[in-house]
Formats: structure tokens, sequence, C-alpha cells
């Protein structure tokens, strides 16, 4: 689906999406705002020739193409792809805008069947096929296998049920004015009793016994909730992640056997004189076989077999035999129509494949615009992806296709469509959109081709440009893609650093392409730019500048220099050009001296290439150094024995931005306060001033000209308080490059000032926000990403580990999170270059040794005594055993991160953290393992036979004897295993790609106004925005990208927040399904959706959905991280809540319980979370009838609250009547009798918590099991007397407070 009709709404019987309907709404109620949105939609009536009618919704800058679009995804016209609309009997162009066409709100469309032409009907198959796979994962060979793959239909419906979601609190609303369901009943229709009064009026006789067994069910479905059999401190297995049975799930029903190009093709010369376009062979479910021809006038049936040739269609040849309809029968239009002729089980697949698409979430079943979107999993299916699911012969016709039996001749240039897209207008907002569109669907295309290209590069399937040279210089160029390797091949670096600086630089300069597409600064051009890590190859892939291969003189650069400085070009009006580029990046304009010692000013650093293409556009290339360097680390660590492996060491981008900021800040205070002080100082000296006049004797005549006091006159403007200030701080990319700088040079100043911030502020202060948890990164990934927000490379990871106290128990699972990443890293490093060292065919052996020595030293000791005999010929893998690849680490991390890695330290902390750092290491080197449990100790058999039956999906039943056998085989090929890893569980290896992608700018511009018109309490204005911009979003970007999903996450906490949970739960269930599609299963940012939607569906009452939710996010993150993350405390809580509301109280109990526990061992006791733990901890225990447990916690929590803020404080007020409450409640219920006391707990059992709202609202009215403790022993004993309460003691029921 292009991302084109996203705007566009078929109307069908379901409501259009949320978005559409919010725009449309602000459409209809003629809001101003930007002139874009101001006009109506127009609602087009599609009438088809099989009689169907399509109404859509459009707005004026949809092209009619965008209408057929939609019509043709439609399930009433899916059958249409070759047609043409008409509009009062004119044919329209596909071109055409909307607001071209003198269009009524309301008007109708004509569908005509179309004329074929050989591209139409190729593309009318490969339509067809497409639908029939129903393929939504992304092409293994760019993205890997089961790349795409979404799981989160198996976590809602696990037992395939629509109806399975209900919580058992909705049951028992007699019991429970729940606040987290108001006006949910009122929507669906929910009959529940009115209350026990009412209940008490109403006969036994007239409850439906169906409503006592629904009930009965119901309560059942809750004592099996979702953490029945949870273990805290166990680590789930790794079928957490598998796919299997949503693949399963997405599998569509068999509509034809094959579907082929017939080997008749091509069409000869004289038949395409007589209009044929191409033969295809169909074999139905009936096993019939069909020769088809495709002519311009649509499909038919044609005399051909197998061994003879006879193109004449079968109705004419064949007419008046036995059992041979009318010619008409055997052609039709659409080969959807003719196959439902041909084959009833065809036409009866066919509309279940159609039902089962559109009971679908659309996100789940959505095909990838471009397979680089895709996610891409480090565990998957094992068997499945050993060979193809079944025979099809058509599987390999793909490319002929898709792009006819010319593809290889026709060559796309990428640069020219490039630069044409960046040349569209950009005046108006659907011209932006149009443009952003446009880019981002070349940058996807782009990126996907160089992939592809780069595979090919590596795997030796592309002959190089110069092959009489070193492999380190080879030159490819393939389909207008120009290719090289990521070496210094060329000896461009060697005084920074050689092979190591080249590598760093491909990557820097993806980044300088990324920030000038930011910017997006007219005239000024850049290459589309895609670096590629594949199997221990670095390939960098560009665009062809226009006449880069005429051309090899220098004099072809006019900005900047290609020889190193020798030579400089500085180009007026390219200098002109980058004053934009200069002011956003705090550029200043630095000389620079040429070989013969002409000075040259330049903005950017002189290894920016600048030149003119042929084609006249102005280019910028080589922009590794589009930021200044670090001079402190370069000073301090790029020299003396130990050097860092580059110097090619510069500041972050983020880094440069957040510095200037915080100087600019810092000024403006500065400015103010001199202010302020000048104020002060002019005030006093006029105050002297008048009071020397005061004493002076005055004339007539002088009092006479004394001035009035001055009225302000209505037209002069307030004078800016702020108009004198100036601020300047800009910096040289140039300084300290090459020589050392005089500090007394403002630019080269204003480097070392950043470079020191760096140093000692920003490093610093992250390792302080991760020893405090302000900022808890699950993953590698995550922590690599709050770095780069702060600006902080990834070489300071050792200095923080250094910051981060070892001995500090709070601090373990952080620490060990920024040790593993430097392990991992280094491990990369290693595997890169015992790559380059072995053949292509021993990479998947070498990934399976060093893993074993990395993770299974505990399951093999020496695991190179398993290696091949292929292997075993080459030293680099033979001689590795697990303390040859510990020091080899050491050396790295030392050496890249300038840290002293303690081996005892590292297995101390792999111990039973093994798969936390395999997930790290697949990850970056793009290895793909067969999901199964993984041993790092050697298992016992009853624990295998476990696991093999659990697998099989046979475990608590009798096995029959082929289930026993099959048990019995994995178990023994599992006990088998010589290492933890082994070649055969290496399945694949996907390229890791590093893109220059396109920015939506308007959208983003949205999206922050939402985000923050919501911080500033303007709700429905902020949620407005981010509708908006989320519409945006998906036109440019589509449905299946990260940026859609982070949109439908925020506009769902919008709603959530608007106590909107039904509207919260549906967005993020999109926004959940998307992230698993794009940024992965067990991605930190996936992993928090399924936390939140856990919360939505919670608040909307389906509290056991909810638990299914938060249980699949708990063994996540216990995948991805341990069962020690200090934030799984809070996720404790939450479980507690919603078993509270399902009146599983002692399984609640646990959950508080292991609340505390963890907060305790983190924190210490005395912190302010580890008291509200306890505070809830003695409400929960309470409802239990512990009121002994209760006091002992309410007492901890009293006492810490009133030491630490004292006794008037709202926290220490409200633990001090709970605990006087509880205290005199447990005296009371030590004296009842034991009969009494198991009466209580009964009672407690059986009270109602639904009404607990986590805003800390109090229920309307109390119910039983929410009145004050001594009610309820009143309610028990059924006595309305009884010892009262002391004055000052709690006499209300408890607020339910989150604090």
């Amino acid at each position: 689906m292009s991302t084109a009709e996203k705007t566009l709404l078929p109307i069908t019987d379901e409501p259009p999406t949320l978005e559409a309907t919010a725009a449309v709404e602000k459409l209809e109620d003629g809001e101003t705002g930007d002139a874009s949105i101001e006009e109506q939609p127009f609602r087009l009536m599609i009438k088809a020739p099989n009689g169907a009618e399509v109404p859509v919704i459009a707005t004026s800058q949809e092209t009619v193409q965008d209408i057929k679009q939609v019509v043709s995804e439609t399930a009433e016209t899916v059958e249409y792809s070759c047609f043409y609309l008409e509009y009062q009997g004119q044919r329209l162009d596909d071109s055409t805008e909307l607001s071209e066409l003198d269009l009524e709100p309301e008007s109708q469309f004509e569908l005509f069947e179309d004329e074929y032409t050989e591209r139409e009907a190729r593309l009318h198959v490969t339509r067809l096929r497409d639908l029939l796979l129903g393929t939504v994962t992304a092409s293994a060979d760019v993205a890997g296998l089961d790349a795409g793959a979404p799981i989160f239909d198996t976590i809602k419906h696990p037992d395939g049920l629509e109806s399975d979601t209900v919580a058992i609190a909705r049951s028992d609303a007699d019991d429970t004015p729940s606040s987290a369901t108001k006006g949910e009943k009122a929507k669906k229709g929910d009959k529940a009793k009115k209350g026990k009064r009412s209940d008490k009026k109403t006969s036994e006789n007239e409850q439906p016994a169906e409503a006592d067994d629904e009930a009965e069910k119901m309560r059942a479905a809750a004592a099996n909730h979702a953490f029945k059999d949870f273990v805290f401190d166990e680590v789930p297995a790794f079928s957490v992640l598998s796919t299997e049975r949503a693949m399963q799930r997405l599998r569509l029903p068999l509509c034809v056997r094959q579907l082929t190009v017939s080997g008749w093709n091509p069409v000869p010369r004289y038949r395409q004189l007589q209009g044929d376009l191409l033969y295809l062979q169909v074999t139905t479910l009936e096993n019939q076989s069909y020769q088809l021809t495709c002519s311009r006038l649509g499909f038919y049936v044609n005399s051909s077999s197998l061994s003879r040739f006879n193109p004449c269609a079968y109705g004419e040849t064949h007419a008046g035999q036995a059992g041979v309809r009318s010619a008409d029968f055997y052609a039709a239009h659409s080969l959807v129509t003719l196959l439902k002729r041909l084959s009833p089980k065809f036409a009866q697949a066919f509309d279940e494949l159609q039902a089962e698409m559109a009971r679908r979430e659309p996100v789940e079943i959505l095909p990838f615009v471009s397979s680089e979107q895709a996610a891409t999993p480090w565990l998957v299916r094992g068997a499945e992806n050993r060979g193809p699911a079944s025979y099809d012969a058509g599987r390999v016709q793909d490319v002929y296709l898709r792009l006819g039996a010319q593809a290889g001749d026709s060559m796309r240039d990428w640069n020219e469509e490039l630069q044409s897209i960046r040349e569209m207008p950009r005046g108006n907002l659907s011209e932006r959109v149009l443009r952003d569109r446009q880019l981002h669907k070349w940058h996807s295309e782009f990126a996907e081709a160089a992939i592809r290209g780069a595979q090919a590069v590596v795997e030796g399937e592309m002959p190089a440009l110069n092959p009489s040279d070193a492999a380190e210089q080879h030159m490819y160029l393939r389909d207008n893609i120009f290719y090289s390797k990521g070496f210094d091949g060329r000896e461009t670096f060697a005084e920074l650093g050689g092979d190591a600086a080249a590598h760093v630089a491909t990557g820097k300069d993806v980044t300088g392409v990324r920030l000038l597409n930011q910017l997006d600064v007219e005239g000024l051009n850049t290459l589309g730019s895609v670096v590629v890590d594949y199997r221990g190859v670095r390939v960098v892939a560009q665009s062809v500048v226009p006449g880069i291969f005429r051309n090899q003189e220098t004099t072809q650069i006019v900005y900047g220099s290609i020889d190193s400085g020798s030579t400089v070009g500085s180009d007026p009006e390219f200098h002109k050009l980058m004053e934009p580029v200069a002011k956003a990046l705090h550029f200043g304009e630095h000389t620079v001296q040429d070989a013969s010692g002409a000075s040259h000013t330049l903005y950017s650093s002189v290894d920016v290439k600048g030149l003119t293409g042929t084609d006249g556009r102005k280019y910028l290339l080589d922009l590794y150094r589009m930021t200044p360097v670090d001079v402190e680390f370069l000073e301090s660590e790029c020299t003396g024995d130990k050097p860092y492996p580059h110097k090619l060491v510069l500041l972050r981008p983020e880094l440069v931005d957040i510095f200037w900021e915080n100087s600019v800040r810092k000024a403006v205070q500065e400015y103010a306060a001199e202010k302020v002080k000048k104020s002060g100082e002019t005030k006093a000296e006029e105050s002297k001033a008048d009071e020397s006049k005061a004493d002076e004797p005055k004339s007539e005549e002088t009092k006479s000209e004394e001035p009035k006091p001055e009225e302000p006159k209505s037209d002069e403007a307030p004078k800016d308080a702020m108009a004198d200030f100036e601020f300047t701080l800009d910096f040289s990319p140039d300084a300290f490059a090459t020589t050392t700088e005089s500090n007394e040079d403002p630019l080269a100043a204003a480097v070392r000032s950043a470079s020191q911030f760096l140093k000692n502020i920003s490093v610093p202060g992250l390792a302080r926000d991760l020893a405090s948890y302000t900022t808890s990164p699950l993953s590698g990934d995550a922590l690599v990403t709050a770095m780069h927000q702060r600006g902080i490379n990834m070489r300071y990871l050792g200095r923080i580990a250094d910051l981060l106290p070892a001995d500090v128990k709070s601090v373990t699972n952080v620490r060990r999170l920024v040790i593993f990443e430097m392990v991992a890293r280094a491990t990369k490093h290693i595997i890169r270059g015992l790559f380059r060292s072995v053949p292509t065919y021993l990479h998947a052996e070498t990934f399976a040794l060093v893993a074993s020595a990395l993770v299974g030293a505990r399951y093999c000791a020496t695991p190179a005594e398993h290696l091949s005999a292929a292997a075993r010929a080459y030293p680099v893998l033979a001689e590795l055993t697990v303390q040859s690849l510990g020091a080899e680490i050491q050396q790295q991390v030392a050496q890249r991160f300038r840290y002293d890695l303690d081996l005892d330290v590292l297995s101390e902390l792999v111990r039973d953290n093994e798969r936390i750092l395999l997930r790290e290491v697949c990850m970056k080197v793009g290895a793909q393992l067969a999901l199964q449990q993984y041993h790092f100790v050697r298992p016992d058999e009853r624990t295998v036979y476990a696991e093999a039956s659990a697998a099989l999906g046979v475990s608590g039943a009798k096995l029959t004897k082929p289930a026993r056998r099959a048990v019995r085989e994995r178990v023994d090929a599992e006990m088998a295993r010589a290492t933890t890893v082994t070649v055969s569980d290496v399945m694949n290896f996907v390229a890791v790609a590093k893109v220059s992608v396109q920015s939506a700018s308007f959208a983003d511009e949205a999206f922050e106004a939402g985000r923050m018109s919501l911080e500033q309490g303007q709700k429905e204005l902020g949620l407005e925005l981010l509708l908006e911009s989320l519409a945006l979003h998906e036109q440019t970007f589509g449905f299946l990208h990260p940026e859609s999903a982070r949109c439908y996450a925020v506009v769902s906490l919008a709603h959530y927040d608007a106590g909107e949970a039904a509207l919260a739960a549906e967005f993020m269930t999109k926004a959940v399904v998307i992230s698993e599609r794009t940024v992965g299963l067990d991605n930190p940012l996936t992993i928090h959706n399924y936390l939140n939607l856990s919360l939505y569906e919670h608040a909307r009452g389906n509290t056991l959905l909810a638990l299914r939710l938060m249980r699949h996010a708990m063994d996540l993150w216990r995948v991805v991280n341990s069962p020690d993350h200090p934030d799984l405390a809070t996720a404790h809580n939450n479980i507690g809540v919603m078993l509270q509301a399902l009146h599983l109280y002692d399984d609640a109990l646990r959950f508080f319980d292991a609340c505390v526990t963890a907060r305790e061992r983190l924190l210490g006791p005395e912190h302010v979370l580890v008291a509200n733990a306890q505070h809830t901890l003695a409400k929960a225990m309470a409802i239990t009838g512990d009121f002994a447990g209760a006091v002992q916690a309410e007492r901890l929590a009293h006492k810490f609250f009133s030491s630490r803020f004292g006794d008037d404080d709202a926290r220490s007020k409200e633990t001090a009547e709970w605990l006087a409450e509880l205290t005199f409640n447990a005296v009371r219920t030590a004296k009842l009798t034991k009969s009494a006391q198991e009466k209580i707990r009964d009672i407690a059992s059986s009270a109602s918590l639904a009404h607990v709202d986590t805003e800390g609202k109090e229920p309307s009215a109390p119910v039983k099991g929410s009145l004050p403790i001594d009610d309820l022993l009143k309610f028990i004993t059924g006595s309305s007397s009884g010892p009262k309460p002391k004055p000052g003691r709690r006499a209300r029921g408890p607020k339910g407070s989150r604090r």
C-alpha cells in the first residue's frame, strides 16, 4: 500500500479511523488554521461495473490516482486494477488533483475497465499473487528472516477468541461503582444490577440461571489469570519471542495450487499483433490446469497444453462440445473474476481470505513500503526458515513479473530523482507533505537497493571497476549506485588512524548528510548515502554525482580541499550558500592556508568538499567533519603508549546544540543580573540628584519651566528589555584537527569549552542520573539513545562505568548494562576481524564459536575442539579459547573505551545474564539464531524433556506414540549438543545499515506544538494538534514507521489523561503493533507500549486482558534485562492493583510485597518510594485480614514520613490515621473467635476494590470491602454497636492515594 491513500477514507459499515474522523470533524466545524485544513472534504461515490458502490472521503489535495488506490484495495472492487474514472462523462487523468475538478461536496465517479498493457498485465498478476500469499513479513534478503512479524494477536487472544477480555469486575458491577469504567457500561449496553439494595428486593427465582453460570465462568477465568504461576526471580523461556503461532494465524486459506508464468512466454511477435501480452498457467484446487492469455481486453482461457501451443480462445475452439460453456464464461477483464468462474473452491476460499483480512487489525497485515523499515529479530523460527513452506514455481518469476523482461537494462537515475524531488515546490502544506512523502519513498527505496548491492559486494557477486587494485581499494557501480569499502585504501586517513579512522569517517559522513537534510537549504545538494555493515565489511553506497566519472581533476572541487589542504577552494557563491548551514550548526568563518601560503575563508571544514556537477547543481561531499573536534579527549587519550585507535574524535551534533543553548541561558542570566545591578545604581543616582535639586531655591521662571510627568504615548512601543543583548558563540570545525590551536582564537576557545563541557558536565550528569535511576535504560540500544540525546559519544562508556560505584547494590543493574555494552561492541570488532580472515562459508561456524566462548564457558570450556575440519584449518579459529577471547575483549575495551575490565568481575556479571549479552552481540553483528531454549550450563534430562514437551505443545497431556518419539528425538539432540550455540543454530546474517533519513518538518512541528499544549493544560488544542501530526506522519511515512507509532502512543496518552480509556486503548493497540513490526518484538519502546496498553485496558474494565498484556511485557523485560531492574517494582504495584480489581487479594499481596522488597533492595529502607510501597502494602494486608502485618508495614511508613517531612505533612497525617485505625482493629480482631477470624478473611476476600482509581479519586459512595475496618467488623459480626474508634482516628474509607 502506498502512502498516498492514508488520508482517504473509504466509507464502510465500520467507522473510519479515529484520526481521520477527528480531521473531518475539524473540517466540518469550520475551524481556522492552515489553509490546507480549512476546506471541506469531498464525499465521493465510485460506481463499478459489477454493481458495487464505494464511498470515499477525500480532500482537495488528493489526486485521482489516490482515489483509484483506495478503490482497488476495497473488498467489493478488489478485482479491478486496470481501470479509469469518469466524472460527468469526462475521463480523469490520474495525476489530476481533486482541487482542479469542479466537484460538489457529494459527487459520483464512474469506474470503467481500461485496456491492458504488458506492464499493467504483469502488475495485475503480481497484485493477485500478493493477495493470495498475504505475506506480512518483509524481504528476508534485506531485513532478515521473520522481519516485521507481529505477535500481538496471540497475546490479546491466546485461544483465538474474540470475547475473552472481559474483566470479572464488570460482572460484579452491583458490588463496585468502578471509577475506572465510568461511562463504559452505557457505551457497551451493560445491563448490570443496580446494587445490593435492589438485589435484596429481587427474588432468586427472578435471576436467570445463565447469568449465574456466566459469573461463575468469569470467576474461574479470573482465578486462572496470567500471573497465577508467576515466579519473581525466574527468567522466562525464549518462546516469549516466538512468532510461530502468530504466523500460523496470519496464514491465509489456499486459493490456487499454482499461478505462474507459462513456459510459452515470451509472446510470439505475430501474436503480439493480435493483442496477446502474457501467458499464464493456473492449477486450481480441483487439480484442473488451465493455460491463460492476457490480452489488451482482459484474460481468457486458451487452447494450449504443456506440449502444444494453441493461443486460440478455448471457448471458441471447443464450442458445442459436451461440458463446454459459452465463450464468455472463459473470458473476463479481471483474473480474479475468471478464476472465480473456473474454480468454485477459489471463489469460496477468496471470499474467506477477504473476510479474514477484514477481521485483522489493519496495521497487522499491511505490507511494508520498504523492507528496510522492518524490524529484524535476533531469534527466528528454526524449522520454518530452513526451507520454503511449499513448492511455488512462480517464486523465481517474481522479479520478471514486477520489472519485466528488460529489467536488467533499465537503471534508475537515483541522483536525478533525488534532486528533482528536492526542487519540488513547498509553499503550502499540501506541497510540503507531497514533497516529504516523495523524499521518504526515495530514501526507503534507495536504502533497500543499497543494502542489496552491498551484500553483493561482500559476497563477491559484483565485479569491481578497478580489479587490478588491492581489494581494499575496489570500487563498484550497479544501478547508478556507487559502492566502496570502508578502508583507507588511498591513505587519506593515514595520520588519523588509517582503516580505523576511515571506518568512523563513513558513519560520520552519513550523520553529516542527515544534518544537511534536516536543514534542507535550497540550492545546496547532498547525495543519497547509506553505510552497510555486513559480515565484517563496511560498504558505503552513494548516488552518483553527475560527471564525476568524466573528469577527475582536482579543479572540479570549488570549495574545500581534496588533498588534505594542499589546494583549497573558496568559491564565493558556494560560500554564500553555506551561510544558513553555518548559522544552524554554529560555525564561524575561519581562515585556512593552502600549500602555497594563500589564505581562504571557509565556514565548513577544509575536508568538506563542494563541487559543481555537470547538471549545474552545487553538491557537498565528505561531510564527516560537520562538528568540532573533542579536543580534551584528543589531547589526553589519542597519544601515549596505548592511544585510542584513531584521532577522528568529534563532538556529536546534540552536544554542540546543548552547549550552545546552555551558554545562551548563562549569558542571559548574567545580562539580567547586570541589568538589575545597573538599574539599581541608576535609581540611586537619580534619587540623589532629585534631593540636591530639592534643596536649591527655585525661581518662578524655573518653576514654570519645570517639566511635568509625561504620560506614556499610545503609539510608542515599550522598549524591549533584551534589545541591546548580544551573544555570539561560534565554532571552527578545523580547530585542533591538524595542529594545536591558540586558545586566544574565539572559535578554538569555544571548541575547547564545548569539549570540557562534555567531559566535566554531560558525562558526570548522565552517570548521576543512571545511578539515581532518573534515567533507567532497559537495554543496550536504550542506553545508546540516552547517551546520544545528551550528546555523549560511545567512547565515554568507560568513564561512565568508572563513575558508577561497583560496591553500591542499587547501581548493579545499570552498571552491568554499561559494561555489557562495552563488551558487546568489543566482541563485534573481534568478530569483524575474524570474518575477514575466513571464507564466507565459515562465518556461521565462526559466530557460533565466539558466542559459545563468550556466554557458554560453563557449558563447554573448550568450544574450539568441536570445530569442523574446514574451520580447524584456520589458526584464528582453532586457537581461539575462552581465555584468549577474554583477553582480546579486555584489550579492546581498554583501547576503545579507556576502561580497565576485570575478567573476574565480568564473569560474575555474565553469570545468569548470558542471554542479555548474547542478544546484544547478535543485534550488533546482525546474526539471527534459531529460536529455542539456549542453555548456558549443562541441563539435566528432566529439564530438557519438559522444554521439549512445551515446545511441541504436548506438555501436561498423555503422549501418543508419535509425540513421545518426537519429544525423545528433541531431548536426545539437546543432550548431545556440544556447545551452547552450534553452527546449525545460526540461521542468517542480516545487513546493519545507517541511513540518511529525511524528517517530516511540518509533522514534527505539529507534534511538538501538541505536546507542549498538553503540558500547558490546553488539552483540546493539544489533542487536535497531535491528531493533525499523526495524519501528517501517516501521509509522509505510512502506517508502518516508528514515528507513526510514537504519534499513536502520545495521542493515546492524551485520551487517557482526558478520561477516554477506550480511545486510549484503541490508539495504543496500533502503537504496539507498529512498534513490534518496525523496532522489534523486544525493543524497550514495544515493552513500554505494552505496559501502557495494559493500564488503559484495565481502566476500561478489561482487567484479564490487561494482565495478559502486563505478563507479556514483564516476560520481555526479564529476557532483555534482569528481574532486578528497579522499574519492575512499579510494574509489581500495578499488577497488585489489577488483581485487587479481580478480588484476588492474596495474589495481589504477593506483588505488593515484592514491590516493597525490590525497592528496599535497590534504594535502602530510608526512601520515599519505599515508604509509599509500605503504605500500599499495609492497605493490602488489611483487606486480607492480616492486621498485624498491616500495622508493622504502616508503622515503618509513618516513621519515615514523620521523620523526613514532619507531622504536618499530608502523608504523615494519613499514615498516622491508618496506623491508629489498624492498631485498634488488630487488637479487636485478635479477640475474635477463630470462626470469626475465618469469616473476616472470607468477607475481605470477596470485597471489591474495583473502584480503585489510578488518579487517586475516591468513589462516590463506599461499598462493602471499602468501608472503614470497624464497619467491616460490624458487618461480619452482625452487630450494630461495639467499640468506637477514639477521637482523631480515621473514620472514613481509604482514599486510595497513589502516593
